[in-house]
């Protein structure tokens, strides 16, 4: 099953290791929580792709603005950047945090350790939606064989087009 995986990728044609060009522009939607709170209060969400990079070292706003009203609660002012591996990019959120980042098919994969969890986030364009999950886990050391992990939580963004 791994060699099928491993040549199923390797012979993926360069054009599909790319972003489409379409990410880009202006999504506007709410994030849901999961488990939700029953009195949570509702977060709107815009969020923003500058034009995609293309070649190594080129980067792309990635900006997401959490709201409450009209009024910004949470600010995340990314850059995506392009690396030099076919679908490679990394997700810059400053202070030396670079998040490695792969397209595979046409999705954005992210995974990564803060404190004791385990975070993965993915990020997909399905017509003209925008849907980003992030899934967080209890993070256990690394054994032989299998090591099973706690999920904890999803944040989704599902996200229309607000502006091209």
């Amino acid at each position: 099953m791994r060699l099928l995986l491993a040549a199923a990728l390797l012979t993926a044609p360069s054009s599909a290791l790319a972003l489409d060009p379409s990410w880009t522009g202006t999504w506007r939607g709410v994030l849901h929580n999961l488990p939700g709170k029953p009195d949570a209060e509702r977060i709107d969400v815009v969020f923003e792709a500058g034009k995609l990079p293309e070649r190594e070292g080129e980067c792309a706003t990635w900006r997401t603005r959490y709201l409450h009203g009209a009024e910004t609660r949470h600010l995340k002012d990314y850059r995506l950047c392009r690396l030099a591996g076919e679908g490679e990019y990394t997700v810059d959120e400053g202070d030396g945090i670079r998040l490695p980042t792969r397209l595979l098919g046409d999705t954005l994969y992210s995974i990564f350790k803060y404190d004791d969890h385990l975070l993965t986030v993915i990020t997909r364009k399905r017509g003209e939606i925008l849907e980003q999950e992030i899934i967080s886990a209890t993070d256990q050391p690394a054994g032989k064989g299998v090591v099973t992990l706690h999920p904890r939580s999803i944040q989704r963004l599902t996200l229309g087009r607000a502006e091209p």
